[in-house]
């Protein structure tokens, strides 16, 4: 009886084809593996022993088991860093972090054991050859321990492997989860036919092709050797490359000219037990600014504990007609690698030439000057971009990513606002379980009745043809169906809940008539009411308030109303020339402005709204936004005396403010 129940364990323990603690056969698919940024450059932010803000790491982690996970539940995964997804018949895996937290409270800086939680919080998403979605889950797990400190640091120690029990139980239960999805498997068996079967890989190709990466459309962290001919690093173990980069300019003031050069420094440590062969340096990312630099950059064989540097320096022409530069670094090499170094990107503004009709536009992506010595530790940002949609039948709204991302920026650096209180979601990452996480559970846990909320949003809406009530349009949303789409009304209810000093709400949309309705008939947006309250702490600057779309700004790369905005923010709304730009004064700045230039420019009407309007004694409309920077026009030569005899004449109206 004995032998027969521990026969029984083992047959129940084996594996069919190596699915993730599952007894099921691994799917036949070689999908390609999309790790989002949210995941390569994944920190959890803290408070050490001495109460000073720390990160936690958890790239590393990640990027590693990830693929490790996968690689049980399919034939293989094939990791990509690109910007764009490559979609094969094999399918794309999206996979993406949300909520990253560190529960540690250590009231004094007494030696001691204190208990700690980590949370995470995971996406992942299959997507079909014809990017039709077959799975989507979201995970989150929780990490617990002990943690200790001394009395001579601050140093929090103990943290790694809480951190990596919680890794290891959310991309576990991610890769259960699609393990045991129906929909990938059937789509796996109709695809059997377009994909090389098991049998056609040997081992050491199916190692290859589950640990390659892109990144900027070249692969990366192990080069594939020719067919049928051994490779030494095929007989050594596997090792760890770290690396760091910077990326200079010779004005070293992030912004990118004509004829300047441009130096990209790496340095690559060996951190494993084995030598690294044939280790390069890749350089990807888009736009012009790639075209100066080689697609690698050798470095040699690196030892165990060496460390190797290289630099290449070139200099940059031909980008008149570009905004941005992007250069995304990685490392591949020869010998097999336990783990993906994280891409590292950096990004150049691009200066335009003497005499360019763009000088004044392309200046307003350069980020303002802080409003105060002081940093604004309790303010919170999120800002939303949503400019692309699963559906396409969705029309697109340009540059509404670019939009959020910008804004985002702005409004940190003018308040010195801590990272880990800026949240951004755009287009695939804004999907409504993301808007409703991120108003429902992250902006509670960070305000008080000193916080100040900032909510920006780009994209597109709808308006109820009978109420007027204004829904967002997610990136899973669709203008059919009305439970596709996340309420502007949901957005005020939690804002009248939350203790909070003020909110100021900016939102750049193109509005469309909800399914049905009659646009000459719908009631114009409703962006002030159903919250339930009758306080005056939330500001709404609105850029479009009528059924129509928003214009795009093509000579500035943004919105028209976020065009405007960010000018304001840079200190010309600043009317009054007190020093400060105040909500008020921000709204009816760009206010003027867009009706101006829509009429100039685009021969029709764009109205935006400010609520609440001029001399209701709100005090939110004397919110700070910004540092002024609006100078007083130099003064006139005084006139002659006129004549007494002379005609009276009629006194001019006075134009406010300067004119970009």
């Amino acid at each position: 009886m004995a032998l027969a129940v521990l026969c029984a364990g083992c047959v129940g323990s084996k594996r069919s084809g190596g699915s993730s603690g599952s007894d099921t056969a691994a799917i036949p698919l070689t999908p390609s593996l999309w790790l989002s940024p949210s995941i390569s450059t994944a920190v959890i932010p803290y408070k050490d022993a001495c109460g000073q803000p720390a990160v936690f790491s958890v790239a590393d982690p990640l990027v590693e088991a990830v693929p490790k996970k996968l690689n049980r539940v399919f034939h293989g995964v094939t990791p990509q860093f690109g910007l764009e997804q490559r979609v094969t018949a094999a399918g794309v895996i999206e996979v993406g972090l949300g909520l990253k937290h560190i529960d540690l409270v250590i009231p004094r800086h007494i030696q001691g054991a204190y208990p700690v939680s980590v949370t995470l919080g995971a996406e992942m998403v299959f997507l079909a050859e014809d990017g039709k979605t077959l799975f989507a889950k979201k995970l989150q797990s929780v990490g617990r321990g002990e943690v200790t400190v001394t009395d001579q640091s601050c140093e929090v120690k103990g943290l790694e492997p809480i951190v990596q029990e919680a890794v290891d139980a959310v991309t576990e239960g991610l890769a259960k989860q699609v393990a045991a999805s129906v929909r990938v498997r059937e789509y796996a068996e109709q695809q059997k036919t377009r994909i090389p079967t098991a049998a056609s890989l040997s081992t050491q190709q199916a190692g290859i092709a589950s640990s390659a990466s892109v990144t900027g459309g070249v692969q990366a962290n192990r080069i594939a050797p020719p067919a049928g001919i051994p490779t030494a690093s095929s007989r050594l173990q596997a090792t760890t490359l770290t690396f760091h980069a910077i990326v200079r300019d010779e004005s070293q003031d992030h912004m990118l000219q004509q004829g300047e050069s441009l130096t990209i420094e790496v340095e690559v440590k060996n951190e494993g037990q084995a030598e690294a062969e044939g280790v390069e340096v890749l350089i990807g990312g888009e736009g012009a600014l790639t075209e100066h630099f080689p697609q690698s950059v050798a470095i040699g064989d690196v030892q165990p504990g060496e460390i190797k540097r290289t630099s290449v320096t070139n200099r940059v022409m031909d980008l008149k007609d570009a905004t941005q530069g992007e250069l995304v670094l990685s490392v591949r090499s020869l010998t097999p690698l336990a783990s993906l170094p994280s891409a590292k990107k950096f990004i150049f503004q691009v200066k335009p030439e003497k005499g360019d009709s763009g000088a004044i536009v392309s200046d307003v992506d350069r980020l303002p000057k802080p409003l105060a010595a002081s940093k604004q530790t309790r303010t919170v940002v999120i800002a939303i971009g949503v400019g692309r949609f699963r559906d396409e039948r969705v029309p697109t709204v340009k540059y509404a990513d670019r939009d959020a991302e910008v804004t985002a920026a702005y409004l940190r650096a003018i308040g010195g606002i801590p990272g880990d209180r800026v949240h951004v979601l755009v287009d695939k990452f804004a999907l409504k379980a993301d808007l409703a996480e991120t108003f429902d559970e992250w902006l509670p846990k960070r305000v008080d009745a000193e916080t100040v909320v900032y909510v920006y949003f780009a994209g597109r809406a709808l308006v109820d043809g009978t109420s007027g009530a204004v829904s967002l349009v997610p990136y899973d949303g669709t203008i059919a169906s009305p439970n596709r789409l996340y309420p502007v009304r949901h957005i005020q209810e939690v804002l009248a809940r939350l203790p909070i000093q003020r909110a100021i709400m900016m939102f750049e949309v193109s509005l469309d008539p909800s399914p049905g309705a009659d646009p000459g008939t719908t009631p114009q947006a409703d962006w002030g009411d159903g919250a339930q309250d009758d306080r005056d702490d939330v500001m709404w600057m609105v850029g479009n308030r009528n059924l129509q779309e928003a214009h795009a700004y093509e000579q500035g790369k943004h919105g028209l109303f976020t065009y405007y905005l960010l000018r304001g923010l840079q200190g010309l709304a600043d009317v009054d020339r007190d020093g400060t730009v105040v909500a008020g004064e921000l709204c009816t700045y760009v206010r003027g402005e867009v009706i101006h230039a829509a009429r100039e420019q685009f021969g029709n009407a764009q109205q935006p709204l400010c609520s609440p309007p001029p001399g209701q004694g709100a005090v939110v409309r004397i919110h700070p936004m910004a540092k002024g920077n609006n100078p007083k026009p130099p003064a006139q030569a005084k006139k002659a005396d006129t004549p007494a005899d002379a005609p009276s004449q009629a006194p001019k109206p006075v134009d406010m403010g300067p004119k970009p």
